[in-house]
């Protein structure tokens, strides 16, 4: 894994942005964002973008990122 750029503590978690890097599969250097929640034992999600995408990549951009991601981690509806 890349080493982060940038950390962002959210209300809901934490988001990670790597360093730019470099795949075989695309022609622009790439960056991977994770967010990790604050209450799920180290699981978390990530999404990969494109690194001119996120050059200007705000606490705002890190909270709505949190909240989309943490809806997509929890399980609607209840256990039966």
């Amino acid at each position: 894994m890349n080493e982060p750029a940038k950390v962002f503590s959210t209300l809901r978690g934490v988001v990670t942005l790597s360093t730019p890097f470099f795949t075989l599969m695309h022609e622009q250097q790439q960056v991977e964002a994770t967010y990790k929640p604050n209450n799920y034992s180290g699981w978390g999600m990530c999404k990969t973008y494109n690194a001119i995408e996120v050059t200007e990549f705000t606490q705002a951009d890190a909270e709505l990122f949190a909240c989309t991601a943490d809806s997509k981690l929890r399980i609607q509806g209840q256990a039966s």
